[in-house]
């Protein structure tokens, strides 16, 4: 169940930054366009493509939490015994869970102190960037419980690898 879960998450986080990407590089090229050919710009564009650039990175660093693929460096700690190692993964996902925590709790206070605060140009609250921040961080701390879980059942000596490669798709 909780594969399955993940697996429509991922696919909406997909389709979600799919979208984003492809409206980025299409104002983008309006925008190209409309400089060098019409001697003018649109003011709104940087301000679209900031705020696309918050979700792209938060909805991608969501999808490489599920994954499993973020970046770290665990090549010492797979050195160690077995026991000790799976200690460190589940060290390594409350320290996640926590660091993430925190950033929720200071993006919250920033969209709700944001949210009267108006961009300069496309006059939408710059609240909207703390949001994406906020919604990609409760993402990680999601997919980090469930690798915090498939971590302590491996502890407990059972077998996960099956829903370890499910997750991994």
């Amino acid at each position: 169940m909780i594969v399955k879960i993940a697996d429509k998450i991922k696919f909406i986080l997909r389709s979600l930054s799919c979208i984003t990407i492809c409206t980025l590089v299409i104002v983008t090229g309006l925008q190209v366009v409309n400089r060098y050919v019409f001697h003018k710009s649109f003011t709104w564009v940087e301000e679209l493509g900031g705020m696309a650039m918050v979700y792209i990175t938060y909805f991608g660093a969501a999808m490489a939490t599920i994954n499993n693929s973020n970046t770290r460096i665990d090549f010492f700690i797979h050195k160690l015994p077995r026991p000790l190692c799976q200690a460190f993964e589940i060290l390594d996902d409350c320290i996640c869970i926590g660091f993430l925590g925190v950033i929720s709790c200071l993006s919250w206070k920033l969209a709700g102190s944001n949210m009267n605060a108006l961009s300069a140009a496309m006059k939408i609250p710059l609240a909207v960037n703390y949001i994406g921040i906020l919604l990609g961080c409760i993402l990680m701390i999601g997919f980090y419980f469930i690798h915090l879980w498939v971590d302590i059942q491996k502890c407990k000596g059972l077998d996960m690898s099956s829903i370890e490669e499910a997750l991994n798709r």
